[in-house]
């Protein structure tokens, strides 16, 4: 078995295909059970099905399973290194050691370039029980695999880097494969028309404007298909480059090239455009090329809304719906009187159903927040190398606008949901509250949490004392850090290599590590319990790059977070108590993967990553402060995107009945159900239609 085909079905099906025997004469329970055994090591364990079928394999068989899924396992958990920490009988170590050896380590430690590390003994740890709740491996079919891919296209938003190479997988890998009747998100699509390029197959079908095509061109480069930052474009064979012009014929209007005119200007020489051209094209390369001024729809817009002509907008926007629903908000604040804000807001709901479902829901959750007015939301720039913002909210709308706003959507929601197929009864668990509908996953890290950022997750059980972060790495120098901050935001202590250990609240950090080719780890202990009743609220795990190049340049990277019973037990990385892993591969040196509400007991999933501002102490928490706990407060107070149970309410208003409890319902939607929020694809394709 492919192991990227393991890894795919693992992360979308919870499962492995494996075959099934019709009859076998094998019977062998005791490998099954050592396989079992070692999956649950790793925080796994077999479905029922799927260890019926391992007692009915040969050895054979056991032995190829062994070798596809337990390595996979093993990296989704991040049990396929070895972590070593500075202080081997870590946390104990930490806490009992006293502040001069701990400085003068660090300071030898320094000085040697971070070559010489302290010679302490591992002194045997004591083996205690963790109760842990293993995640059930199930089995799949092979047509349960490839129906992934027309899932995966269908999305009716961005897909994260990691996806779009598994469509690439099942494009290369897989003959027999079933396209969706439509792919309705752009940079999806240009994935499919690039490799049939590639392929040398005609791609006009998926190319309708000019900036499908330049999409396309940009993914062949390898470039940000969303188009927010520019791409170095190579030198392509002659025959690819005939092709490119000849699909550009079709589509080009002057509106469409001006819009990205600097990416076009380069893909134009890199195309040796002239040399195909008709007299048309020529003319409005020409025009692109000479910076000719290009009156544009957008430029229309804009100057009616300076010049204060009312009735001209709404007709120019009424011809684009998809323009008016991104400048609403602003035409709102344009236009503050109630009269003039009704006439507005009756035009956007004659044309509201032209627009997207996705941008219909996103306008939802933003109008939800605008009368209160947030004091601060963290905003994504649109790209793959998006880095977050906090930004401050505009002035609020009048709430009466914002009801009535409201009010139409829901309503445009609800008449397009009603046409898709019935629900049945169904139960929603009031937990997908604190769960956004998920969006803008282009830059999702790669083998973390498969949720919309902002999703509360529950952060292990009672028993669960102990919240232990790690990091590891090979490379330079990145630093693991825990800031604890209060109800309020504010910070009340670092717990890093400027700082090791707290005992106010029972908090450790393993030794800081400057220097590691073959690989290092970096943990933190912090007690649930103790550091809450002091006054921590929220904790905000912290990965930086403290001197030297980003992640991506970094061999390997990934942090994550285990809950402990017993902290001084079993080994300090102990796989199967890991809750999450995520691979840390952006362009970037700060990353904020989570942040944990210790009273409530959430994990709240950020995967974010934020400008880093250094100071003469080097890029650590002391210098991000500030942006830090900006960040916090805008993540925990965030109010301007849709829940996940207030989308499928509207779907269950339109095509189902509302159930009043788990038992009584047909369906039930989620932490765990007919439908999760781990269900990202599923939920883009089916509930954002």
């Amino acid at each position: 078995m492919h192991p990227l085909k393991t890894r795919i079905c693992l992360q979308k099906l919870g499962a492995v295909v494996y075959p099934v025997a019709s009859s076998s004469d094998s019977h062998n329970a005791a490998q099954a059970a050592t396989l079992a055994a070692s999956m649950l090591s790793l925080g796994f364990a077999p479905s029922r099905e799927l260890h019926a079928a391992l007692e009915a394999s040969r050895d054979a068989e056991l032995a190829a399973f062994q070798a596809a899924v337990i390595p996979v396992l093993q990296e989704l958990k991040g049990a396929h290194v070895s972590h070593a920490p500075l202080y081997p009988n870590f946390p104990a170590q930490v806490m009992q050691t006293s502040e001069a050896e701990l400085l003068l380590n660090a300071l030898v430690h320094y000085w040697s370039g971070g070559t010489w590390k302290p010679d302490y003994e591992a002194l045997p740890r004591e083996l205690r029980w963790e109760h842990t709740k293993p995640r059930e491996v199930g089995l799949a079919s092979q047509e349960d695999y490839l129906a992934i891919f027309p899932r995966l296209l269908s999305s009716n938003d961005s897909l994260s880097e990691e996806d779009r190479g598994y469509i690439e997988h099942f494009m290369v890998e897989e003959p027999e494969l079933r396209y969706p009747d439509s792919i309705p998100f752009k940079e999806n699509l240009c994935v499919v028309a690039g490799m049939f390029l590639r392929a040398g197959k005609d791609i006009a079908p998926f190319v309708k404007t000019a900036t499908d095509l330049l999409r396309v061109v940009t993914y062949l480069n390898e470039g940000d298909v969303s188009l927010a930052s520019n791409t170095r474009f190579q030198s392509m064979p002659r025959a690819q480059r005939r092709a490119i012009v000849a699909l550009l014929e079709q589509v080009a209007n002057e509106e469409d090239l001006d819009r990205h005119r600097g990416k076009w200007k380069r893909l134009f020489h890199s195309l040796h455009v002239s040399e195909y051209a008709s007299e048309r094209l020529g003319a409005l390369v020409s025009k692109i090329r000479n910076n000719e001024k290009v009156v544009s729809f957008n430029g229309r817009v804009e100057r009616a809304l300076q010049e204060g002509e009312l009735e001209q907008l709404i007709a120019l926007l009424r011809q684009r719906p998809g323009v008016f629903a991104r400048r609403l908000d602003e035409v709102l604040r344009k236009y503050d009187e109630p009269a003039l804000q009704a006439q507005v807001v009756g035009a956007f709901a004659d044309v509201a159903d032209e627009v997207p479902t996705r941008v219909l829901v996103q306008m939802l959750g933003h109008f939800q927040s605008r009368a209160a007015g947030a004091e601060r939301r963290v905003v994504f720039p649109k790209g793959m190398a998006q880095k977050a913002r906090v930004i401050g909210s505009a002035e609020p709308l009048a709430a009466e606008v914002v009801a009535r706003l409201s009010e139409g959507l829901e309503a445009t929601l609800r008449a397009r949901f009603a046409q898709l197929e019935p629900l049945g009864k169904v139960w929603i668990d009031p937990e997908l509250a604190r769960c956004p509908v998920p969006s803008q996953q282009r830059s999702a890290s790669p083998g973390g949490l498969s949720v919309a950022r902002g999703t509360h997750l529950p952060l292990g059980d009672e028993r669960k004392t102990t919240l232990r972060l790690f990091v590891y790495w090979v490379g330079r120098d990145i630093d693991l850090s825990a800031t604890l901050h209060d109800e309020d935001f504010g910070l009340i202590e670092p717990i890093s290599y400027t700082n090791l250990r707290s005992e106010a609240y029972e908090a450790c950090h393993s030794g800081d590590i400057t220097h590691a080719p073959e690989g290092a780890s970096e943990f933190i202990d912090i007690t649930i319990e103790r550091a809450a009743e002091h006054g921590v609220r929220y904790v905000v795990m912290n990965v930086l790059v403290f001197s030297g190049p980003s992640f991506a340049k970094h061999e390997t990277c990934f942090a994550g977070w285990m809950t402990r019973e017993h902290p001084n037990s079993n080994e300090v990385f102990e796989a199967k108590t890991v809750e999450h892993k995520v691979d840390l591969c952006s362009n970037s040196r700060n990353a904020i993967p989570v942040v944990f509400d210790l009273v409530e007991r959430k994990a709240i999933w950020t995967d974010l990553v934020t400008p880093s501002y250094v100071a003469w102490g080097g890029n650590n928490v002391e210098s991000n402060q500030a942006s830090i706990e900006h960040v916090l407060e805008a993540i925990v107070t965030a109010a301007s995107k849709l829940s996940l149970a207030d989308l499928l309410r509207l779907h269950v208003e339109a095509r189902g009945e509302l159930a009043e409890s788990r038992e009584e319902a047909e369906r039930v939607y989620g932490l765990e159900g007919d439908l999760t929020p781990y269900d990202i694809n599923r939920i883009s394709a089916e509930f954002l239609a």
